[in-house]
């Protein structure tokens, strides 16, 4: 039995997890005494007083300008979120599969601040497919999808191409046992019967 054995069958007696649970889980995945079965999505970004300044001004300018005025809006809003303009901030954004709980955990921190937190547990219904989803005026553009129950499906993998995220998903489907879900013809349209 491991020394973390206790705090993994506290996790599995309670089906929606606790805030401190949660909170011993975050802070032992940040000492490094936890391990993930895989990460998903992994963003650890650093944003000093200059990028921060010239990621305003950026903003200002595009709101001076008509059409993208709404991305100027929320780049500086982005910035306003960060915190102090004149202090670097560091911002992680991770989802990680907890194979003991069969979930994953999705959280983020903005200088070692837990800004959000969340959990989600996984059940025999979950698979993954290729789903359409609207991108703007730009049309839909396919993705891969979590399916979790009836709950209805979450877009868990960065954005990029069906084909470049195509190995990750297998990589996931594989460790956690949830179902790969895609059709002949899918595969077809995305060009990944080549990379079986």
């Amino acid at each position: 039995m491991d020394e973390f054995a206790e705090l993994e069958q506290e996790l599995l007696r309670t089906e929606t997890s606790s805030d401190t649970s949660l909170q011993e889980v975050l802070n032992l995945l940040n000492k490094g005494k936890l391990k993930v079965d895989y990460t998903i999505f992994l963003e650890d970004k650093t944003y000093t007083p200059a990028k921060k300044c010239g990621l305003l001004a950026l903003g200002v300018i595009l709101m001076a300008m008509i059409l993208p005025m709404a991305l100027g809006v929320l780049l500086i809003r982005f910035i306003i979120k960060l915190g102090p303009l004149w202090s670097t901030t560091r911002h992680i954004t991770c989802r990680n599969y907890l194979g003991f709980y069969h979930s994953i955990l999705e959280y983020e921190y903005k200088n070692e601040q837990i800004v959000e937190a969340k959990l989600t547990k996984l059940d025999s219904r979950s698979y993954v497919s290729i789903t359409s989803v609207d991108s703007g005026d730009h049309g839909s553009r396919d993705v891969f999808a979590l399916h979790v129950g009836n709950s209805g499906f979450k877009d868990f993998w960065p954005a990029g191409s069906i084909k470049n995220n195509y190995q990750n998903v297998k990589d996931f489907c594989k460790i956690s046992g949830v179902k790969l879900a895609i059709s002949p013809s899918e595969k077809r349209r995305n060009k990944l019967e080549d990379l079986s």
